[in-house]
């Protein structure tokens, strides 16, 4: 009895702490959720080693610095290390927030980051609050927890009139003003007439202009002018007939201050003067009235964070935490977790300019999305998954039933391999199962108008192709491997020009570092295989020695070999690989594991980082100097892989992981150490 009392305590225990969890403040419409996990962040990294770090040194001497205070450890922020903190985004028609919601251990320490704080923020009750310059983000906490806002208008929302009549917000476009170049027009007008043409000599006879609507210039030149110009004979004088501008009251101005010299090039300058100037009043009355529509919005959104934040504070609402995707996508073992709430609402939220487009179901039947990282005394690991409906799971499991030929692990070395992908799919399934998919994609973005058509060419898709015969000549999988670099000598055309610019061809040769690459596929029909080939032969593209063909291009940096051997269709730029793997001299030797990553997965990678020291020139990568660096990087570097997972239900998953090599003794040690070492 005594036991069971003990087991209900600590279980009450638990569940009051998991209700302290600050993830209960997060709105159950949430678009997306990132957590990091300080409690399992600080089992691999003490804070006295955390405070002794490059990373962390850095933080406190720049924070230090900027706000003329000493701190030490990142305990003097008074956040609480040891519980969660979050990030969540939350969107709507009208508005996008994004949050941060960080528990706090000390609030007086956090206050003593913010300098002459009795002046920046107000107290009501147990809260205070901040509001940041110009608005945009507000500050809210308490002795347990901060919370950060920012928020920032939809574009779209306004563009609807409906919206922006019922907040009062204007459309504002800068438009050039055609009535002041019908004025420029006039006044040309006015002076090309008094062009005169006599028997003598052309003289130019300026002709006192008319008055015209415009904005007043002064200019001493011109006075000078018409002060010299005095005692001439003046001619009659002519009224050029000028449209005045509607609704606007202006200056007078007499166009005989302008400055007229007879050249046409300081007419034109005149003119220029008043479309600059009408044009300058223009821009300054657009941008007034565009800053006071961004006044308005910002404003707008002001109250918006405002009220969203007295939310999190004061009222009581679903949390995130009843949402059950997000709720499946949690593990206790996680350094940090990200959730993402369906990628149709991704598409939707970065492609709002397709208008309804965007809200068609262009990602429908891809649901909620979610990604993990752990770290642990081995590797990194990033697990992703990705939720499907259940008609795209079974088509997908259908298409990835299928393994990587077992022949092709015979080509793989692993001793001098730097890096494999391999991957394999049932071809068959995958053209079955195609129309399917497309028609499920893009129907819902072409709409119901085009159904028939849709319908019309996935029947035809399906008939041209003979699914059979075509997972017969490509059966689906293939692996590529990149045995190492070397360096060749190539030769490319250029071009010289002699001192008249005429254009030579030249041929020159330079060294270039490129990958030794073998890419393998199965087949089993080789007929339209070997009809290419022949066709390749004829038409001179193709030359063969033995069993092994080689591809006639003259502009490839490469050669490139292939062949067909055992139901396998050999590619690589190397003739003494292909050579070997058509006499049974290739060696190879493939580890156990990475063995197991091939075989079991649809899809897998690997990149064995020292396998690469010391293979890229200096010169390639900035110098001896960047190249010691790279190296030395490199060499402190695991491997690191990618994999497919099973798919379970109607969940697909991947992971991403990378070992960390012996002398260290976790992965989070490891990254600050890498961390420290490229910085440095």
């Amino acid at each position: 009895m005594k036991n069971i009392l003990i087991a209900i305590s600590l279980l009450f225990l638990a569940k009051f702490t998991y209700a302290q969890d600050l993830v209960k403040k997060i709105p159950a419409n949430a678009f997306t959720v990132a957590t990091i996990k300080g409690d399992n962040v600080f089992k691999l990294m003490f804070v006295k080693d955390f405070n002794e770090s490059f990373v962390v040194k850095k933080l406190l001497t720049e924070t230090s610095k900027s706000l003329d205070k000493e701190f030490t450890s990142i305990e003097d922020f008074g956040i609480n290390l040891e519980k969660n903190m979050y990030y969540f985004n939350q969107l709507s028609d009208s508005i996008t927030y994004n949050c941060f919601l960080i528990p706090l251990k000390n609030a007086a320490k956090f206050e003593s980051l913010i300098n002459d704080k009795d002046k920046k923020f107000k107290t009501e009750g147990a809260i205070k609050t901040m509001i940041l310059p110009d608005s945009t983000s507000i500050i809210k906490w308490n002795n347990d927890m901060m919370y950060f806002i920012t928020g920032s208008i939809r574009s779209s929302f306004f563009a609807d009139s409906t919206n922006s009549a019922r907040y009062g917000i204007k459309e504002i476009r800068y438009q050039n003003n055609y009535d002041d170049v019908a004025i420029a027009d006039s006044a040309m007008v006015a002076v090309d007439s008094t062009m005169v043409v006599t028997a003598e000599p052309a003289i130019e006879e300026v002709i006192a202009p008319p008055v015209v609507k415009a904005k007043t210039y002064k200019n001493a030149s011109a006075k000078k002018t018409s002060a010299k110009n005095k005692n001439k004979k003046q001619p009659a004088k002519k009224k050029a007939a000028v449209k005045p501008k509607r609704n606007k009251v202006v200056e007078e101005i007499e166009i005989g201050d302008l400055p007229i010299t007879g050249e046409r090039n300081d007419v034109d300058s005149a003119v220029a003067a008043i479309q600059n100037a009408n044009g300058d009043e223009q821009y300054d009355d657009y941008q007034k009235k565009r800053t006071e529509q961004d006044a308005k919005k910002k404003q707008l959104v002001f109250v918006w964070m405002t009220a969203q934040a007295d939310k999190i504070f004061n009222t009581s609402y679903e949390s995130i935490e009843n949402n059950k995707s997000y709720a499946a996508s949690l593990d206790d073992k996680a350094i940090a977790e990200v959730w993402v709430s369906s990628l149709q609402d991704v598409y939707n939220s970065i492609v709002p300019e397709f208008g309804t487009y965007g809200k068609t179901g262009l990602m429908q039947g891809y649901g909620s999305l979610n990604a993990k990282l752990f770290m642990d005394k081995t590797s990194f690991r990033i697990s992703t998954g990705l939720e499907l409906a259940k008609d795209q799971a079974d088509a997908y499991k259908k298409i990835m039933n299928r393994k990587l030929n077992k022949n092709f692990l015979k080509y793989i070395d692993s001793e001098k391999a730097i890096g494999f992908m391999g991957y394999s799919i049932d071809t068959k399934a995958y053209l079955e199962e195609f129309p399917k998919l497309m028609k499920q994609t893009y129907g819902a973005f072409l709409g119901a108008r085009m159904d028939e058509e849709i319908e019309l060419g996935t029947d035809l898709f399906s008939l041209l192709l003979d699914e059979e015969a075509v997972s017969k000549v490509v059966k689906g999988d293939a692996l590529f491997v990149i045995n190492g670099l070397n360096t060749k000598e190539v030769t490319f055309t250029s071009y010289e020009y002699d001192d008249d610019y005429n254009r030579k061809e030249v041929t020159k040769t330079k060294n270039e570092t490129l990958p030794d690459f073998l890419f393998m596929f199965s087949s089993e029909d080789n007929r339209l295989m070997n009809k290419l080939i022949k066709y390749g032969i004829n038409k001179n593209y193709v030359s063969v020695n033995e069993n092994i063909y080689k591809i006639e291009e003259k502009k490839s940096p490469i050669d490139i070999y292939f062949m067909i051997k055992d139901g396998i269709v050999f590619f690589g730029n190397s003739l003494a690989e292909m050579q070997g793997i058509s006499n049974n001299t290739y060696k190879a030797s493939i580890s156990k594991t990475h063995k197991n990553l091939l075989a079991k997965n649809n899809f897998s990678f690997l990149f064995n980082a020292k396998n690469l020291v010391g293979k890229v020139p200096n010169d390639e990568i900035g110098g001896e100097e960047t190249a010691k660096k790279f190296n030395e990087t490199l060499g402190k570097m695991g491997n690191v892989y990618m994999k497919s997972n099973p798919i379970k239900g109607n969940l697909v998953s991947a992971d991403i992981s990378a070992e960390i090599p012996n002398g260290h003794e976790n992965a989070l040690k490891y990254l600050f150490s890498l961390i420290e070492n490229a910085a440095k």
